[in-house]
């Protein structure tokens, strides 16, 4: 067994202790240094994360809470109060009754796509919806009569079988800039060409300016002259830029879904799975996003002029301009939680 044991002899002397105190001292950083690396580059899990529910209790519960208080701050043009009349039609609300959905239609914030929707669940065929794409709200109001207030009062009261009331909304100057491109910038129907004219005679007193004959083959009213049209003539109603609150009257509804377009697909999936809809047979949702009023491609004619960012069309108004437009949609920022910091920050003096 004395053959088996290693003697004595055999064991290494111990290093020099200096030596070995640096060694361990070096080891130690570098491993601290690797774990400091790791819990910045790594992908933690964050200990709490919202639910999609959550989500949208709290956008409904903070419209309720806006709809209570800002009748009494005072500083508010609030529109004449809302009829009581049970009778009174509600043109924007569209209640599909397969799906217990009812819907306010909100121009330039997916509403064709949505039109095209509810006429698929109504099994209209993709050709005639083709065929009257321009209209979409006319066909579909063929299908889903305009309900009253009495009607929408009767939908809110029913608890056994509720319906969803949905809303889709986006940033409001997002919407604003997005109408002025798709509808002044590049208009598709003689209409918004006619009402060119009538923006620079409001503005300018004349059909068009000389200076704009001259520098430009397709005369379109610059974002500023379009801003101060709409800011001057309350009274054109354009569904394409009025705002959430005149159209859809949402303290009213009371939304139990409030869809933003910044997270449209997180925020749909959601509103379909409320509505147990199927994905096969007529019951289908198709997903379609139309964009039939847009015409945003990269090959447009430089005449047209290409869309620009909405703070690069803010930063186009003057400080009054840009006030007495955010006064305008104020209501829609507070309502629907929309930060306006960022827009203030371009007029903000140094």
């Amino acid at each position: 067994m004395g053959s088996t044991r290693r003697r004595d002899s055999d064991i290494p002397a111990p290093s020099n202790p200096d030596s070995t105190c640096t060694t361990v001292r070096w080891t130690v950083a570098c491993i601290l240094v690797t774990c400091a690396v790791l819990v910045l580059i790594l992908p933690w899990p964050l200990p709490y994360e919202q639910s999609i529910e959550d989500i949208m209790q709290e956008r409904a519960s903070h419209l309720h809470e806006q709809c209570e208080t800002i009748p009494t701050l005072g500083n508010f043009s609030l529109p004449a109060p809302r009829t009581d009349n049970p009778n009174h039609p509600y043109y924007n609300y569209f209640l599909e009754p397969r799906h217990r959905l009812l819907w306010c239609a909100i121009s330039k914030v997916a509403s064709t796509s949505w039109m095209y929707q509810l006429n698929r669940w109504a099994d209209v065929p993709q050709e005639k919806i083709a065929f009257y794409a321009r209209d979409l709200k006319a066909l579909t109001r063929l299908y889903y009569p305009t309900p009253t207030r009495a009607d929408v009062e009767q939908i809110k009261r029913d608890v056994e079988t509720p319906v969803v009331r949905f809303l889709l909304v986006r940033d409001p100057f997002d919407r604003f800039v997005s109408a002025y491109e798709d509808l002044i910038v590049r208009p598709q129907s003689d209409n918004y060409r006619n009402l060119r004219r009538f923006i620079f005679r409001e503005v300018y007193g004349v059909d068009v300016p000389v200076a704009v004959v001259q520098n430009a083959t397709s005369p379109a009213p610059s974002f500023s002259d379009f801003t101060e049209f709409v800011l001057r003539r309350k009274n054109v109603r354009d569904p394409h830029w009025e705002s959430y609150y005149n159209l859809c009257d949402p303290c009213f509804l009371q939304p139990t879904v409030i869809v933003k377009l910044e997270t449209y697909d997180r925020d749909v999936a959601h509103l379909l799975q409320l509505l147990n809809h199927t994905t096969t047979g007529t019951g289908r949702y198709d997903n379609a996003r139309l964009n039939v009023n847009h015409h945003r491609t990269a090959n447009n004619d430089a005449s047209m002029g290409r869309s620009k960012s909405t703070l690069d069309r803010l930063a186009e108004l003057t400080g009054d301009q840009f006030e007495r437009l955010y006064h305008r949609y104020e209501l829609d920022f507070r309502l629907f939680q929309y930060d306006a910091s960022q827009y203030f920050a371009l007029f903000r003096e140094d």
